[in-house]
C-alpha cells in the first residue's frame, strides 16, 4: 500500500518526512512537497523530482577507512600480547600508561642490573623479574607496538593505492584483518 507522504525541503534536500498532511500547520515559508514513501531525509529535490543522495566521495571514503585503521591499530596496541613468565603465559597490557610503566621498569633495570622488579600482568598476577627479564619484556612490548604500526601502514598503503586507482570496491574491502 502506497501511503501519502510529504517531505520538508530545505536548501534542495529532504530534511524530514511525514504521513500527516502539513497543509496549514506550518509557516508558509516552510516548503512541503508530496512524495512517495520511498523518499527519505537526505534525498535531493530539484523542484520537480526526488533523487537519491549522492554517495560518499572516494576521498571521504578513504579518509573514513584511514580513521578506522588508526582506531583498530590503537585497539590492537592496547589489547596487549601474550608473554611467558617463567613457564606461565599471561597477557601484557600495552595501553599508554602500561607502556610508560614498562619503559620506566626498563630504565630502572638498566640502572640497577642486580635488582629484581615486580610486574603485574592482566591476570593480576605479579611476577618477579630480573633486570634482563624486564629488558626482554620491554623489547617484546615495543615489538608488539611496532607490529601494529607496521600493519596499519600496510593497510594505509592499500587505501592510497585503491584511491589512486579510483577503485571503490577495493576501498570498501580494506579493513584491519584482511591479509
Amino acid at each position: 500500500m502506497v501511503m501519502k507522504m510529504w517531505a520538508r525541503i530545505s536548501n534542495g534536500v529532504v530534511a524530514e518526512i511525514t504521513d500527516t498532511d502539513p497543509s496549514g500547520r506550518f509557516h508558509p515559508s516552510i516548503e512541503w512537497v508530496k512524495c512517495g514513501d520511498d523518499v527519505r531525509p537526505g534525498h535531493a529535490y530539484d523542484g520537480e523530482s526526488f533523487s537519491e543522495p549522492p554517495g560518499e566521495s572516494l576521498a571521504d571514503l578513504a579518509q573514513r577507512k584511514r580513521r578506522a585503521i588508526e582506531a583498530a591499530r590503537d585497539t590492537a596496541i592496547s589489547a596487549g600480547f601474550d608473554y611467558t613468565f617463567d613457564g606461565t603465559t599471561d597477557v601484557v597490557q600495552t595501553r599508554q600508561r602500561d607502556r610508560e610503566n614498562i619503559m620506566g621498569l626498563a630504565v630502572s633495570a638498566q640502572r640497577n642490573p642486580e635488582s629484581t622488579f615486580a610486574f603485574r600482568a592482566r591476570s593480576n598476577t605479579t611476577y618477579e623479574l630480573s633486570a634482563d627479564e624486564v629488558l626482554a619484556l620491554a623489547d617484546a612490548a615495543q615489538a608488539h607496538v611496532s607490529e601494529q604500526y607496521s600493519h596499519s601502514w600496510q593497510r594505509k598503503g592499500e587505501i592510497d593505492a585503491a584511491l589512486q586507482a579510483e577503485d571503490r570496491a577495493a576501498l570498501e574491502a580494506i579493513g584491519w584483518s584482511e591479509g
